[in-house]
Parts: C-alpha cells; sequence; structure tokens
C-alpha cells in the first residue's frame, strides 16, 4: 500500500492502497494488472489500525482502478485519522486519463476530480466549501498512486534498475516524482517466489513492496515493519470492518458514517422516519417486519419507512417451538449456559415471569450498568465483569442474559442516528415475547426508536461480512421525520 506520506507527515496515502503488482526477470513482462478485488489490513507495530480495499476492472481503452480505505495512526505524539474512497482511469500503459477522489483526514472532507490533458493535470477542489482550480504541469508518465507497485512489472521488471515516473499526490494536489528500484525475486517463507521492490515514497525510510509472481501484492513494509499492509482474505477483511463500525472505533467512524442533507430533530422523540438510501448493492438482502418496511426503487436506491412500534410480528411461523428454538441456543459468542451469567439474568429478573417485564429488567440493567466505550467487542462475562463495552457487547449481553431466561433472542444490526452526526453503525437485540420486540441495551430503549434501521440478522462472520458491504457505500436522504 502506499504509505509515503506517514513519515515525517502522517498524510492520506498510508491508506492509497497496494493494487497488484507483478514478475521479475525472468518472469514474462506483465501485459497488465491483475483484474479483480483484493483486500489488505494495515498494522502499526502489531495493533490492527486500518484497512485497504482494491479493484481493477478492463476497459476497451485501459483499466479502471478503484480503492478505498481508512486507518488511524500514532506516532509518537501525532495522531492521523484518514479514509479514502478514489476511482482512476488510466489507459493500457497505466497512465493516468482521469480521477475522482472522496477522502477524509482528521474530520476534514476533501472532494478531488481531474483530467489529464496532454503534459497538464486539470483538477477541481472542492473542500471547506471553497472550489479551486488547479493546473499541474506533468513531465514525464504520470501514475495514479495504485499503479506504483505493479507498473516495474509491466516494464520487465529488471533486477536492479530503477524506474523513474510521476504521482499524481491527491492529498497535497501536486505532481510527485518516484524512483521505483526492483531488487530482485526472492523466495519467501513456504517457497513462495515473490518479486521484491523498493521505492522512496518516504524521506530517510524505507518501503519495501513484495508482490506473487502472479501480480498481486503481498506484503507492504515501512521502516522495518513498524507499518504493515498485509493481504488477507475478504471475509478476514470485512468482519474487521463491520466489527470497527459497530464499535464506532476512530479508524473507520469518518469512512462509515452517513451525513445525511437535513438532520433529525430528535431521534428519541421520532415516531416515524422515511429515509431514502443510494449505494446498496443489487443483491443486498432487504430486512421488512411491521416496525420497517423497505422499497427497492428502478433507480436503485431504497426507501426505508421506519415506526416506533412495540413489537413486530415477522410471520406466523415464527411463533411455533421450532422456529423459535435457535434463539435460545448457547454459542461461542453467546453463551447462554455459562452459569454466572445466567445466575446473574436471574438475580435481575427477580422472580418475574412476565416475558415482557424480564426483558424490560435485563435490557435496564444492561444500560445502566454497562458504560459505553469505543473499544474492541469483548465476551459477555467480560462485559458484565468490567462495566464497559461497545454496543455489540451491550446486544450480545443481553442476548445472553435473555436467552439463558428462556426467552428468545437474536442479535441484530444497522443504523441508527447520532445527534449533530448522521447515521452510524449500531447493534441492538429482539426478543420474542408472543411478538418480537426491538431492544437496545445500550441506550436503555425498549422499544427503540425510529431512527434505528436493521440491515442483518445474526453476528456470524458471513452476516458481518454482509454488513461490510454497504460500510461506506451509502448515501442517505431523509424524506420524512413525524413527532
Amino acid at each position: 500500500m502506499s504509505l509515503h506520506r506517514l513519515i515525517p507527515c502522517l498524510l492520506l496515502l498510508l491508506i492509497m492502497i497496494p493494487l497488484a503488482a507483478g514478475a521479475a526477470a525472468p518472469i514474462p513482462r506483465l501485459l497488465g494488472p491483475p483484474l479483480g478485488e483484493r483486500w489488505f489490513s494495515i498494522s502499526m507495530n502489531g495493533e490492527r489500525v486500518g484497512f485497504a480495499h482494491t479493484d481493477v476492472v478492463e476497459t476497451k481503452d485501459g483499466y479502471e482502478l478503484f480503492s478505498e480505505g481508512s486507518v488511524k495512526l500514532k506516532v509518537m505524539a501525532v495522531s492521523r485519522q484518514s479514509s479514502s474512497r478514489e476511482w482512476y482511469r488510466v489507459g493500457k500503459d497505466l497512465s493516468l486519463k482521469s480521477f475522482r477522489v472522496e477522502q477524509t483526514i482528521d474530520g476534514t472532507p476533501m472532494r478531488l476530480k481531474g483530467t489529464v490533458e496532454g503534459k497538464a493535470v486539470k483538477a477541481v477542489v472542492e473542500s471547506a466549501g471553497k472550489v479551486t482550480k488547479k493546473s499541474l504541469k506533468v513531465k514525464k508518465k504520470l501514475l495514479p498512486p495504485p499503479a506504483l507497485n505493479f507498473y516495474p512489472s509491466t516494464q520487465g521488471a529488471v533486477p536492479e534498475k530503477t524506474y523513474e515516473v510521476q504521482m499524481l499526490d491527491t492529498e497535497g494536489v501536486k505532481i510527485k516524482g518516484v524512483e521505483i528500484k526492483v531488487i530482485g525475486v526472492e523466495e519467501r517463507p513456504g517457497g513462495v517466489k515473490t518479486l521484491h521492490l523498493q521505492n522512496d515514497l518516504y524521506p530517510f525510510v524505507d518501503n519495501d513492496i513484495w508482490l506473487d509472481l502472479s501480480g498481486n501484492t503481498l506484503k507492504e513494509s515501512v521502516r522495518d515493519d513498524m507499518i504493515l499492509t498485509v493481504a488477507e482474505d475478504a471475509l478476514t477483511v470485512r468482519t474487521f470492518m463491520a466489527d470497527a463500525a459497530l464499535a464506532r472505533k476512530d479508524l473507520i467512524l469518518n469512512f462509515s458514517m452517513i451525513k445525511t442533507d437535513l438532520p433529525l430533530k430528535d431521534p428519541v422523540r421520532l415516531q416515524e422516519m422515511t429515509v431514502s438510501f443510494s449505494g446498496f448493492p443489487p443483491d443486498f438482502p432487504l430486512l421488512q417486519d411491521a416496525r420497517q418496511q423497505v422499497t427497492r426503487q428502478t433507480d436503485g436506491t431504497v426507501v426505508v419507512k421506519t415506526t416506533k412500534t412495540a413489537t413486530a410480528k415477522i410471520g406466523s411461523g415464527e411463533a411455533n417451538p421450532a422456529a423459535l428454538a435457535p434463539f435460545l441456543e448457547a454459542t461461542a459468542r453467546i453463551p447462554s449456559d455459562n452459569g454466572e451469567l445466567a445466575a446473574k439474568a436471574k438475580e435481575i429478573a427477580g422472580g418475574e415471569q412476565d416475558p415482557r417485564k424480564v426483558v424490560e429488567r435485563l435490557a435496564g440493567w444492561v444500560a445502566t450498568k454497562v458504560k459505553g466505550a469505543a473499544m474492541d467487542s469483548q465476551p459477555p462475562l467480560e462485559t458484565m465483569k468490567g462495566g464497559e463495552g461497545n454496543s455489540q457487547s451491550h446486544a450480545r449481553l443481553y442476548v445472553t442474559m435473555a436467552r439463558a431466561m428462556g426467552i428468545p433472542t437474536r442479535f441484530v444490526a444497522g443504523l441508527t442516528y447520532i445527534m449533530n452526526k448522521g447515521f452510524v453503525y449500531h447493534s441492538w437485540a429482539e426478543s420474542h415475547v408472543g411478538e418480537w420486540l426491538a431492544v437496545d441495551p445500550t441506550m436503555g430503549e425498549l422499544p427503540v426508536d425510529a431512527s434505528h434501521i436493521k440491515l442483518i440478522e445474526g453476528e456470524s462472520p458471513e452476516d458481518f461480512a454482509l454488513l461490510a458491504a454497504v460500510i461506506g457505500k451509502l448515501q442517505g436522504a431523509i424524506l420524512e421525520q413525524r413527532y
């Protein structure tokens, strides 16, 4: 991944995402970059601090390169939080033709778009409510940041040869000279042959890249592995994205938040809401029930209407014991058979037999006794003992206790509205008390307010990967709000 602004400045290209690169002599020269998606984790001193995702698509006259990512880094006393989504159109020789970038650095958004016209880049910058036009001179082949890694392979990647190119610096909105040196072919653990490259993106700091001979970036290292970008499978990275978004961790908060043109005046008092979203994949399953109706429009937008209702009937078949049985089971993440958790749930219930009242007591206890915190998720027992956790931790503890009391309950996640910010990702629960009742054990709401929009039911890695498919992609517009 292009991390060239980290040291000493910690700038955005920390997340400019490594794209596929490839073969060195005697490996044949690559005719172009490997096509398709790639996923990467980003870590600093062994701690995961972000993610990156890329996609390469061949076009009639070249390629389209897409990249997105989010990261939060801290070096000494300097902290940097960046997120971006970028689109580049390049020719067959990888030279830049046009671009569009949306990035947020330390909470400040910026949009950039432009085209390459002869020996000049014509760019339009939108930031802080101002629109600025710039013209940048180009002297050598101009590459977008994601093309740096695979460029030498398209030239034959001759060992010990240094390739001099220019790169579009999208944060500084300037042209930057870059030297990329081919170290040679090396054998990594497991007998995997890789192409080793170095570039001078960071002054006084080595930036090493290893690519497999099929043209895929495997690893990028800044300052002897202080900052690492490593290729991972999609499920692992997407699960991390969803977990971090639900935890509202800084490293992904700006990337995942959905701001709207109009604000909600008072989410707690909200009785009905209608919101239009763009960005849902065509095959994304849209969940509906008595409190949430969803319609996909012909233009691809999705309209969601929610109501603050006490219960939600979700199909006549769900009331029978066989259908409800899965929501009583103990699992690795919902250990309702744990004696200590079950005993605490019984204590909180205090002999109450009415399921609805038991739900009220459990949800109220979790909301009151567990302090909200933007932290990693943890097992329910740790949440109960530690007295703090994110919305996932609240929801898992509540679901565990409710199941221990014999109340069918499921973990759900989606969006909720935070005053003066926008829609953020959030976890809550649904308990079956004759009908399904939506319960928010983080906010202490029963039923939940109308700003809660359910996107998934369940908390398996596959469920979280589904949620990650929309993180960073949705744009919303509030059409109606009633109090």
